[in-house]
C-alpha cells in the first residue's frame, strides 16, 4: 500500500489481520499474544471488489491522511468495516499489514500501551470504550502522525466532542451497490430482467448496505455469494 490505489482495488500482496486475545475475568489489554490471520490478495480483493464508496469516503480520506486517526461512527451495517480497510488500502504505508486492535482497548491504553510501528496500519472495529475524552484522542492522533502511522476505528452511536478524529458515516446509494454487486458476480442462471427490475426497486426500500448485499446475493450466479 505504498502508492494510492484507485478506488475499489487493495494495494498489497498480503494483509495480516492480528487480533487480539483477552483471558476471561483478566483485564482487557490492546495487544496480548495476538491471533494473526493471514489474508492474501486474492481476498483481500474480493473484499472491495462490491465496495461501493459512500459520499462520505473522499473526505473521510482526507482527514486520515491529515489526522492518521479517524474514528467512524454511525449505526449498525452502515457499511463501516469494510470502509475501514476501504480508507486503509488508500494510505502509503510502509508495510502491507493491517493490525486488529481489541475492541475493548480503553483510549489510555490505545495511546500507551499498544506498540505502534512506524508506518503501519491499525482497524479497531466496534469499539467498545466509554467516555474517551476528546484530548486524549487528538493526543493519539499526534502520536500516529509522529510514527507516520494509521488507525481506523469504527464505533456505533453518533458523534462525540472529539469533531477532530470522528466522521460520522454514510451508507451508499443502494441501488448503485445493488447494481455493483450483480456485476461483479453476474446474476445467476434463470434470473429474469423482471425479477432483476424488482429486486433492484425493493433493494431502495432496504435501511443498510448489508441488507442489500444480502438480497443481491440470492440473485447472484451458482449461489457465489455477493460478499
Amino acid at each position: 500500500m505504498t502508492d494510492t490505489p484507485e478506488p475499489g482495488e487493495i494495494d498489497l500482496d498480503t494483509i495480516t489481520f492480528s487480533q487480539s486475545v483477552i483471558a476471561v475475568n483478566d483485564r482487557p489489554r490492546a495487544t496480548t499474544d495476538p491471533v494473526t490471520r493471514d489474508l492474501c490478495r486474492r481476498e483481500a480483493d474480493i473484499l472491495l471488489r462490491s465496495y461501493r464508496e459512500p459520499g462520505c469516503f473522499p473526505e473521510a480520506v482526507r482527514r486520515l491522511a491529515m489526522r492518521h486517526l479517524l474514528v467512524l461512527v454511525g449505526a449498525e451495517e452502515t457499511g463501516k468495516r469494510l470502509g475501514a480497510i476501504a480508507l486503509l488500502s488508500r494510505m502509503s504505508l510502509a508495510e502491507s499489514t493491517i493490525t486488529v486492535l481489541s475492541p475493548a482497548a480503553t483510549v489510555l491504553e490505545l495511546l500507551s500501551a499498544t506498540d505502534y510501528g512506524p508506518g503501519q496500519a491499525y482497524v479497531l472495529h466496534d469499539w467498545t470504550a466509554a467516555g474517551a475524552e476528546r484530548i486524549e484522542l487528538v493526543n493519539l492522533a499526534r502520536k500516529l502522525a509522529e510514527l507516520g502511522s494509521y488507525l481506523v476505528i469504527t464505533r456505533n452511536g453518533g458523534p462525540s466532542q472529539a469533531v477532530e478524529v470522528e466522521q460520522p458515516w454514510c451508507v451508499p446509494d443502494p441501488g448503485e451497490l445493488f447494481d455493483l454487486c450483480l456485476s461483479t458476480y453476474g446474476p445467476r442462471a434463470g434470473a429474469g430482467t423482471e425479477q432483476l427490475a424488482a429486486a433492484r426497486n425493493q433493494a431502495l426500500t432496504l435501511p443498510t448496505p448489508a441488507a442489500v448485499v444480502r438480497l443481491a446475493t440470492r440473485l447472484v450466479r451458482d449461489g457465489e455469494p455477493a460478499r
